[in-house]
């Protein structure tokens, strides 16, 4: 698997967060200090139904795939990828189970903090504290522009949505998975395709 330089990543982890508010570099040192690189291989279950969240995943490189199961089948939410924080944050903070797995799509590299140790960095420095507010409302907003999509736009609209969107999601997802995450049969999206094609 491929090896990632640690001030590399930590830089980018510094970027993705300082996109909401600035760090100053004592606080992010404190920070920086508690998280951990892991590898994980394709198929690696990070999480399943019924277990607590207690850790999360900043993306370096790969792809983390969120899904729950409706009558046994797979119904994915969401796809993580590189500068993607990957967790189930209901769960993360109430610490009540899970009603989702996160299983691993590609080889992946992460920057990993356990809950007990993140948490008191956060809600001790101020700086960090603001970045985790701003954090949790772009993610607010972006999830209703999901769940908005799914409200309004037809399957066809929300495939193109997809495509000028995020565009990565047709090149790195297969399309039983991407069907399930645009709500609509592998059918149906496989006519979509080939009608705009």
């Amino acid at each position: 698997m491929q090896t990632v330089d640690k001030i590399d990543a930590l830089a980018l982890y510094r970027k993705k967060m300082e996109s909401f508010s600035p760090i100053p570099d004592n606080e992010f040192e404190q920070l920086s200090e508690k998280l951990r690189e892991k590898h994980f291989t394709k198929g690696e279950v990070l999480l399943k139904e019924g277990q607590i969240c207690k850790e999360f995943y900043f993306i370096i490189n790969g792809c983390i795939r969120s899904f729950s199961l409706e009558n046994g089948r797979e119904v994915n939410v969401k796809f993580f990828f590189e500068t993607d924080t990957a967790c189930d944050f209901k769960s993360f903070r109430s610490e009540q189970p899970s009603m989702f797995y996160l299983i691993v799509m590609e080889n992946t590299v992460a920057y990993c903090g356990l809950k007990s140790e993140i948490v008191p960095v956060f809600t001790k420095e101020a700086a960090l504290h603001l970045v985790l507010f701003r954090f949790f409302q772009d993610l607010y907003f972006r999830e209703e522009v999901q769940a908005n999509s799914f409200k309004l736009l037809s399957p066809e609209e929300r495939y193109n949505f997809l495509v000028e969107h995020d565009p990565k999601y047709l090149n790195r997802i297969p399309l039983v998975h991407l069907a399930s995450y645009l709500g609509m049969s592998r059918e149906t999206l496989t006519r979509i395709r080939q009608r705009l094609t």
